[in-house]
């Protein structure tokens, strides 16, 4: 009786730690916050607001330099752990598409970004809410 018990709770904590291996993709939805580096303009920080939609994401980007006001994030896909989308900024001078690639990392959404005209930066975001 005590090892088919044990056999019982064995299975029980198996199923626990290996369920999220198997199960459907994590919900990517909320806010995160982060910072990324911009050449010749220094720290710029982030604000990725995400909503999922069927097996889409929705949202939009903002940052502390004013490049992407809410710009809407566009062909937004979570596959297989990463996130990519793009969105885009004005620079000042120009409309420019910038898209993102990012991966699911714990609590963290990391990986990059690159513009249309070939400037790229890492991107570092961590769930706000």
């Amino acid at each position: 009786m005590k090892k088919l018990m044990f056999l019982f709770f064995l299975m029980v904590a198996l199923a626990f730690v290996l369920a999220p291996l198997f199960g459907q993709e994590s919900d990517l939805t909320g806010t995160w916050v982060g910072s990324t580096y911009i050449a010749d303009s220094g720290d710029d920080q982030v604000t990725l607001v995400l909503q999922k939609e069927g097996e889409a994401y929705s949202g939009t980007v903002s940052d502390s330099m004013g490049m992407a006001n809410e710009a809407k994030l566009e062909n937004g896909k979570f596959v297989d752990g990463k996130l990519t989308g793009e969105f885009t900024i004005f620079n000042g001078s120009d409309y420019v598409k910038i898209k993102l690639t990012l991966k699911l990392n714990g609590e963290l959404l990391v990986g990059n970004w690159e513009s249309a005209d070939g400037e790229s930066g890492s991107l570092e975001l961590k769930r706000k809410s």
